[in-house]
């Protein structure tokens, strides 16, 4: 049997998403968009949410059409074939190189606030103690990240509460310009980097296939989860940028914590944001470990790759954790930075959107639908162009996608010509 069990309710799903949406990156984000656009950042956010509605309507009917725990992966594969498959989890895993480090670094800047040494350097721990977790027991990695997981909601509460604690509220909204004087220029400036907090539907859409009743429940999870999530975020941009940050922007809530309660204060944030970096890693690296053994076992990496006795994929990890552990590398050398990263990563999950905006073009007979999906795959254009964005590395992936694709199934013409069955 390989039916995964229907236990989801609307309300539940709507938890689980957030769970999968609401992560560590949210506790460099907001610093990092105050630090690149000003009393422009609440503004981008909303700019960003606004956007995120039509990409995120294509999810919905997606799930609730096509429920299965494939998400992104199965609606390509489905509309276009295997190669559109392959493609779209080359992308996604691309994108996750480099959203994982940014994670990574949002934990290392914390420490740092606390501790003498490079951020790229407590970042580089936290990947390797979180994949040493998953070398010595699956079970234990499994249970402290689900434990630390379902708090993270929590504790971010929690740091949003001292910081409307913390803020000047006779003051508050003075800096923040009037919609009709906002500059759309500066509000678009980073939108790659906070459409990183935008992304995590895209997997929330693969539970689809264990709603009780996807047609009327998912859409429901979906819209909960989406409002939730867009309350915290303008929250938490609310509170950075209406208070004096004294630290570093990417560990803008240490320096709140600090205004409140003192160097106390301050490394118990710290603490904070450390452990639930780690959650995310090895929640993360659990996933991805498992998606690159996946391939490796249907031949569309070219690696050959095994489990342990208890069931751990070793080498699945290790190559997972190396790759993280290259890209953190270039921050180390100032070639790229965290917010660079979580841009690269934002496109790349943007272009997964616009991906699922092409099958549901190709799927659907509905004429609402297909103009719905126009305006998705319109949208996404419309970003990669005005953000003059590079589309060299999502290319490359795609090309080499492709190779694979077509190297994989080259044998069976071959056998068709030769006259073999």
């Amino acid at each position: 049997m390989t039916e995964l069990v229907k236990t989801l309710s609307a309300t539940r799903g709507a938890g689980l998403m957030l769970n999968i949406v609401v992560g560590a990156g949210l506790l460099a984000l907001p610093g990092l968009v105050v630090e690149s656009v000003g009393n422009h950042a609440l503004w981008a956010w909303v700019v960003c949410a606004i956007v995120a509605i039509p990409l995120l309507s294509v999810f919905i009917i997606m799930g609730r059409r096509f429920p299965n725990a494939g998400g992104i992966a199965h609606f390509s594969e489905m509309a276009f074939g295997s190669a559109a498959y392959i493609i779209a989890s080359f992308i996604f895993l691309g994108a996750v190189a480099f959203g994982l480090p940014a994670i990574a670094l949002t934990g290392g800047y914390y420490i740092s606030e606390i501790m003498q040494g490079h951020p790229a350097f407590y970042a580089a721990l936290l990947i390797l103690a979180a994949a040493l977790f998953h070398l010595v027991s699956t079970e234990i990695a499994g249970k402290i990240s689900t434990i630390i997981a379902s708090g993270i909601l929590l504790a971010l509460l929690i740091l949003v509460a001292i910081g409307f604690y913390a803020m000047d509220w006779s003051n508050a909204g003075e800096n923040m310009p009037p919609i009709l004087e906002v500059r759309i220029d500066q509000a678009f400036l980073p939108f790659m980097m906070i459409f990183f907090a935008f992304t995590g539907w895209e997997v929330a859409a693969s539970t689809s296939e264990e709603f009780k009743n996807p047609n009327r429940d998912f859409p429901r999870a979906m819209i909960m989860s989406f409002a939730a999530a867009c309350l915290m975020y303008f929250a938490m941009a609310f509170v950075v940028q209406n208070t004096a940050i004294t630290g570093s922007y990417e560990s803008s809530f240490a320096s709140i914590a600090k205004t409140v309660f003192g160097e106390n204060g301050e490394i118990a944030v710290s603490v904070l944001a450390a452990v639930i970096v780690f959650a995310n890693l090895m929640g993360a690296i659990w996933a991805v470990s498992r998606m690159v053994l996946s391939l490796g076992r249907e031949d569309y990496l070219p690696l050959k790759l095994q489990t342990t006795g208890n069931g751990s994929p070793v080498h699945a990890v290790l190559i997972t954790s190396c790759v993280l552990l290259a890209v953190l590398t270039t921050d180390w050398l100032g070639i790229l930075d965290i917010s660079k990263m979580l841009s690269i990563a934002g496109q790349n999950f943007l272009i997964l959107y616009g991906i699922t905006g092409l099958s549901l073009f190709k799927l659907s007979k509905s004429n609402f639908e297909k103009i719905l999906s126009t305006i998705t795959i319109a949208v996404v254009s419309i970003l990669l162009f005005l953000e003059g964005s590079s589309i060299i590395y999502p290319v490359s992936l795609s090309i080499a996608a492709v190779t694979v694709w077509y190297f994989k199934k080259k044998p069976e013409p071959l056998k068709k010509l030769n006259g073999i069955n």
